[in-house]
C-alpha cells in the first residue's frame, strides 16, 4: 500500500477518490502542517491544536473526538494493542483498519522498547501522528487526524525505572469541498514551495 509523508504526518487513501480529491486533501494536510509549525501555544498537544484549527478554516468539520486515555506502558508489546477511543460519529471498519496498518508504520513499538530497555537520563516526548483518509459509497471525504504522543520520565528516586506512556488526541473531519474551493488558490499558493520536501511517498 502506497503512503504519503507530510511533513509529521503519514497519510494513505481509502474509497473511489479522484486524483483531484487526492491533491485537494494532501494541499489541505500540508497547508496544516505549516500553519501548525508557524502556530503558537504552550502545552504538549499546542501543535496539534493549531494543525487542526487550520483544517477547520479549509472546511473540514469535526464529527467525532479521540477520548484522553493515556497507556502507561511496561512492555513494549502493549503498544501493538492500543486502540483510541471515540466519541461521537463513529467511521467506518475500513478507516479503522487503515489507521492501524499506518500506526504500525511510526515504529512506537520500538521506540517504546528502547525506551524501557535503556531509560534516558531525563524526561523525553516525541510526537508522531496518522491522518488516514476515506471517501465513502455516498461520497463523503473524512479524514481521521490521530496525533500521537510517546512520553518517558525516569524515576525521580530510582534512575533505573522509567515511566513510558503512549496517549492520543485529534478526532474525524468531514471534508466540505464547497467550503475548500472559494480558499483553494490561496492554499495551492502557500503550499507549492514545500511540496517538494515535505511530502515523501513510501510503501507500507
Amino acid at each position: 500500500m502506497k503512503a504519503h509523508k507530510i511533513g509529521n504526518t503519514v497519510t494513505s487513501f481509502l474509497g473511489d477518490m479522484s486524483e483531484a480529491e487526492k491533491q485537494d486533501i494532501q494541499d489541505c494536510l500540508l497547508y496544516a502542517e505549516i500553519q501548525a509549525d508557524k502556530g503558537r501555544g504552550s502545552g504538549p498537544w499546542a501543535w496539534l491544536s493549531n494543525y487542526q484549527h487550520a483544517l477547520l478554516k479549509l472546511g473540514f468539520d469535526m464529527e467525532s473526538y479521540i477520548v484522553d486515555q493515556p497507556l502507561l506502558i511496561s512492555n513494549a508489546h502493549q503498544v501493538r494493542d492500543y486502540k483510541v477511543q471515540v466519541a461521537g460519529v463513529q467511521n467506518s471498519q475500513g478507516l479503522a483498519n487503515l489507521l492501524g496498518e499506518l500506526f504500525d508504520s511510526l515504529y512506537l513499538e520500538r521506540d517504546a522498547l528502547g525506551y524501557l530497555t535503556h531509560p534516558p537520563a531525563e524526561a523525553l516526548v516525541s510526537n508522531r501522528q496518522c491522518a488516514p483518509c476515506e471517501k465513502t459509497r455516498e461520497g463523503v471525504i473524512s479524514v481521521f487526524v490521530c496525533g500521537l504522543q510517546l512520553s518517558c520520565r525516569p524515576h525521580e528516586k530510582n534512575p533505573e525505572l522509567t515511566f513510558v506512556r503512549l496517549n492520543s488526541k485529534g478526532g474525524s473531519f468531514k471534508f466540505d469541498a464547497t467550503v475548500y474551493a472559494a480558499l483553494k488558490d490561496e492554499v495551492q499558493t502557500i503550499v507549492r514551495d514545500f511540496a517538494s520536501t515535505m511530502i515523501q511517498e513510501f510503501d507500507v
